[in-house]
């Protein structure tokens, strides 16, 4: 059952995430509404509450929206009546304005009192009271006297009558005295009846202690999982690298590379392309030659090493222009030109260096020299804990997908058309250009771990990705990395892939990289060192 909403704004580079509880939530401009937006940032035409959800049944569902305004619901048009659900996305088509909702439920908390008994003053002074004796020896001398007196000087009549009331106050005083032994009796069993009390009083107190702390615990994780996203971007986006690059063909016994045939070739040196049919490629002639851009994305690891993908590293294995080339009577070899990184806040490119790729996975190491890299770029934790990783768990990747495209599409419409006039001639005049004025940052995205494939060595996710996220990290809740992204379902957003870690791990240690000194926290402590045995790899559709 929702108790409340997790609301993530976007409005251009603006992003703001709020939690609300009503039964009714108002968004808008207005004066009312439960979340108030800048009348900026809505269509000319919003006036007061622009969208209303209201909870039944457990869920929050649509109870009315502006309709004047293009609202789409997922993508689809938006209706009345509906259900909002983890990770629904409402979008203002006439602005950059977008909503992301995520529901939260709540869990009960049970909060003892401890109540301390004690024995009332006014029993604890009759016990005193009925324990004492008001005899003194004074008192005995004179009755000693006085008896003897009187046998001496009362007649026998007399001193029957007084021997039959000294019995008769001997009776009473040992009547008292047993039943003043009878009232101890009770108020020693009282005293441990009461005892006994407090003790299972104490033992009722230790649970409701302990169903306390796992409450808190529970608490904290719920709060975790609100809060390690943000967290992520601040401290660790800075080891998350732009990869790009470029590769050619070779004839091996010449070393010579492919070519445009000149025939297919403009006056202004521009390949003319007839259909769909591939360029021809050929070892002769003056034609360009065929040179293939693409890029993906890569992590730093620390003693200079960057993981990425080996279909990034080694593009041609997944790039369908390569695959599609056609080439007469040449047995074509592919050849890296050139493999470069761009870490956001440094200008300059970093060359990568292939270091090695897994046999069976889609992981591959790549190496840089230390001393290129600026002292500021994090290192991005790595998590050897097996139980980091299962099915509903939130996951966060932060990539590039869609390369250069998406960093443009975060910029005024005339400004990106402008920096594209003058440096979209080439992707490698494009990302230097955007590496210069600082506009490379990765993106961001949430989701859960909706199915785990360990025979296929795969965690399949729900953060959004696309091509160019292929290598992003992929967090856990632990804020550490689990995974790195290697393939997208297009048909079901809900169906990303990711490869465990460890298998990187095991990867980065035959290479020769040594991990780092993890800070002392009292997360290390949990951390297993141990790594599981490496299986082998299945199939799957990259997503760079």
């Amino acid at each position: 059952m929702a108790s409340g909403l997790v609301i993530h704004i976007v409005a251009g580079e603006d992003r703001h995430t709020e939690v609300l509880s009503h039964e009714r939530i108002r968004i808008g401009a207005g004066d009312s509404c439960d979340l108030r937006l800048r009348g900026s940032s809505l269509p000319v035409t919003a006036n007061g509450t622009v969208l209303e959800l209201a909870r039944a049944n457990g869920n929050y569902r649509v109870s009315k929206f502006d309709e004047s305004l293009d609202i789409t619901h997922n993508g689809e048009p938006l209706a009345v009546g509906k259900k909002i659900t983890d990770g629904d996305e409402v979008r203002f088509e006439a602005t950059n304005l977008a909503l992301q909702f995520f529901p939260v439920r709540s869990l009960p908390m049970v909060i003892g009192q401890r109540r301390e008994s004690q024995v009332a003053p006014f029993i604890e002074n009759a016990a005193i009271e009925s324990a004492a004796t008001a005899r003194r020896d004074d008192a005995k001398v004179f009755l000693r006297e006085f008896t003897r007196e009187l046998v001496r000087e009362i007649n026998p009549s007399t001193k029957l009558i007084a021997l039959a009331i000294t019995l008769a106050l001997v009776g009473g005083v040992l009547y008292l005295g047993f039943a003043a032994y009878k009232e101890i009796q009770n108020i020693r069993r009282a005293g441990e009846q009461l005892g006994a009390k407090q003790g299972q009083l104490a033992q009722d107190l230790n649970k409701t202690s302990d169903e306390l702390n796992k409450a808190n615990q529970t608490n904290k994780e719920i709060r975790d999982s609100l809060s390690f996203v943000p967290k992520l971007v601040p401290e660790f986006s800075g080891g998350v690298c732009l990869i790009s690059g470029s590769f050619v063909f070779v004839e091996p016994s010449s070393g010579r590379p492919l070519r445009y045939a000149e025939s297919q070739m403009s006056d202004d040196g521009v390949v003319i392309q007839n259909g769909e049919q591939p360029a021809e490629l050929t070892t002769e002639g003056n034609g360009a030659i065929a040179e293939y851009e693409f890029v993906g994305t890569g992590f730093y690891v620390g003693d200079g090493f960057v993981i990425t993908n080996k279909h990034v590293a080694q593009p041609w294995l997944a790039d369908e222009r390569a695959q599609n080339l056609t080439v007469t009577g040449i047995d074509a070899k592919p050849r890296l030109k050139k493999l470069v990184a761009y870490f956001p806040g440094h200008a300059p490119a970093i060359t990568l260096k292939f270091k090695q790729a897994a046999a069976r996975d889609d992981l591959a190491v790549c190496t840089v020299n230390p001393s290129e890299l600026p002292s500021q770029i994090p290192v991005l934790p790595l998590d050897r804990d097996t139980d980091a990783v299962g099915i509903g768990k939130e996951v966060a990747m932060m990539g590039y997908p869609n390369g250069p495209d998406r960093i443009l599409a975060m910029v005024e419409d005339s400004e990106a058309r402008s920096i594209n006039a003058r440096y979209g001639s080439s992707l490698e005049t494009l990302i230097n250009y955007l590496s210069e004025t600082k506009r490379i940052q990765p993106m961001t995205t949430r989701g859960y771990i909706t199915d785990l494939d360990m025979d296929a060595r795969r965690i399949v996710h729900s953060a959004q990705t696309a091509e160019g996220g292929s290598g992003a990290p992929l967090f856990g809740q632990s804020g550490r990395v689990i995974g790195v992204n290697f393939a997208v379902f297009t048909e079901n957003t809900a169906s990303n892939f990711a490869v465990p870690v460890r298998f990187a791990i095991t990867l980065l240690e035959h290479s020769g990289w040594k991990a780092p000194e993890p800070p002392a926290t009292p997360e290390n402590d949990n951390a297993n060192t141990n790594q599981a045995n490496p299986r082998n790899n299945a199939a799957a559709n990259p997503s760079r």
